[in-house]
């Protein structure tokens, strides 16, 4: 294994009222992830979404100014990309798994990424394909219908034979295309409540592990009550022991 190159920082003397020592190396830089609204439309979502996470890296300088370190970014990123709440989460969560959560690519090499158009409908995809495997099973009846007016039956089992498929054909075509508008229509009900169980799931989930986070994993009255006297359900409260 080759071993990695080290390079010193660059450092120069501002010139502007803050004054102090900038350094700037090629492997300076800042990360940070925020949460922005407004409609997005995202790779690997089958909705618009009106919440999204985006995270940028960008190029960073530390400058030496008033006894004090200060870290600055460029504005525009090396790079930015865009998530939904579900992938937010997805991201953060499970790490060593599979090939890693989607998302959408928005800023690479500090230049914008071309948006993505609107996404197609589910459910008019399936309706299409179920559309068209009707067609095919139509067509595959009729041929059905011609070999057997060909095949040299009797008058009475050729004509038993064609009932059923007559009978198949009218129960495909007329049938089973109301049986496919009707499950469109479940799949969009069904659909749009889920964006909502799937986006109140993310939010809830985001919330735990910022809370988890921010307490370090202990409970949250243990923060509110003096160090080293947390209260429990096992313990009185000072309000009891006065009474």
């Amino acid at each position: 294994m080759a071993r990695r190159l080290i390079q010193e920082p660059e450092q120069a003397q501002r010139g502007d009222p803050i004054g102090g020592t900038e350094f700037r190396h090629p492997a300076y830089a800042q990360i940070s992830a925020t949460r922005t609204t407004g409609n997005a439309v995202l790779y690997g979502s089958d909705f618009v979404h009106h919440q999204s996470i985006r995270i940028q890296i960008a190029k960073s300088r530390l400058t030496r100014s008033l006894s004090n370190d200060w870290l600055s970014a460029d504005s525009l990123p090396y790079i930015e990309v865009e998530l939904s709440e579900a992938q937010w989460a997805s991201f953060v969560s499970s790490m060593n798994v599979g090939s890693g959560t989607s998302c959408t690519l928005r800023y690479f090499n500090k230049e914008e990424i071309a948006g993505l158009p609107d996404p197609v409908s589910r459910t008019d995809t399936f309706s299409t394909e179920a559309g068209e495997t009707m067609r095919e099973a139509l067509a595959a009846l009729d041929e059905l219908r011609a070999e057997i007016k060909a095949s040299g039956l009797s008058g009475k089992k050729a004509d038993a034979l064609l009932r059923k498929t007559d009978a198949a054909r009218q129960h495909i075509s007329g049938n089973m295309q109301f049986v496919g508008d009707q499950f469109v229509e479940h799949m969009e009900k069904v659909t749009e409540a889920a964006k909502v169980e799937v986006n109140a799931y993310a939010v809830n989930t985001l919330m735990r592990a910022g809370l988890v986070a921010l307490t370090d994993g202990r409970p949250v009255i243990e923060l509110l009550t003096e160090p080293g006297k947390p209260v429990s359900a096992s313990q009185p409260s000072p309000m009891s022991e006065t009474a």
